[in-house]
């Protein structure tokens, strides 16, 4: 074995025992024993994930649970359609995704988890949730029919790897600044099936319609929110998770 591959080796297996040694930190507290009092918070998704967002969604929690209890970090990616995070991707029958863009799926995932992992630290947490601010680009790409697939086989990986079957999510359904396009219909079933997906048992969704500027000189808003916007949405996914912690005491 040459000593460029005997050092790649020694390096997987450092990184692995460092995530191994993580996830022990991450693992739910058990019946009985003391609660920590942290929460880890994981937000992600495309643009209108913004680092506002994030600022907002920061200090309402920290306000609520202490700075030292609050663990919040963000992984984004502009323009992504769901398929980046979920590499076992299936596109709907000749929606024209080629071999060659397939190759990319998932190649957010990785990232997003040792964002998560890094910010770790040997700390323990009551609870772990997911923050979901995505969808657009598939309802413009029209890829609507297996967002939902996708979606639960994200969450699904997501609590396998952290080791937190307990983990909650909280999605922002798109905004409906297509409602007057002749051609919604896949950002219509986004939206439905992002409603559907919060109100399973554990897990929730907000509204963000009013949030993307729209008014009398451009009723339908824009796809992007603006800053105010943003700083709202950050509120709000914040109001959301605290209730579903809440609710889990």
């Amino acid at each position: 074995m040459s000593d460029r591959r005997r050092k790649n080796d020694q390096l997987a297996r450092l990184l692995q025992l460092g995530f191994a040694l993580a996830l022990i930190f991450l693992a739910p507290v058990c019946a009985g024993e003391e609660k920590t009092g942290k929460h880890l918070f994981i937000l992600s998704g495309q643009s209108n994930m913004t680092g506002a967002v994030k600022a907002a969604f920061a200090a309402h929690v920290e306000e609520q649970y202490g700075e030292e209890n609050s663990v919040v970090v963000m992984r984004m990616k502009s323009g992504r359609g769901i398929r980046f995070w979920v590499a076992d991707y299936d596109q709907p029958a000749d929606r024209g995704l080629n071999e060659k863009k397939m190759t990319s799926n998932g190649m957010e995932y990785k990232p997003l988890l040792e964002t998560a992992l890094a910010a770790v630290k040997a700390q323990s947490f009551d609870t772990v949730g997911f923050i979901w601010m995505q969808g657009e680009s598939d309802a413009n790409n029209r890829l609507s029919e297996v967002y939902e697939e996708s979606f639960l086989k994200l969450v699904g990986q997501l609590r396998k790897d952290l080791k937190r079957v307990d983990l909650y999510y909280v999605i922002g359904r798109i905004n409906d600044y297509a409602k007057s396009r002749p051609d919604n219909v896949h950002w219509k079933r986004v939206r439905e099936t992002q409603i559907k997906l919060g109100k399973t048992p554990g897990n929730a969704w907000i509204d963000t319609d009013d949030l993307n500027g729209g008014n009398a000189d451009n009723p339908d808003g824009d796809i992007h929110f603006p800053r105010e916007g943003a700083l709202r949405l950050g509120r709000r996914f914040a109001d959301k998770a605290i209730e579903m912690i809440n609710s889990k005491k």
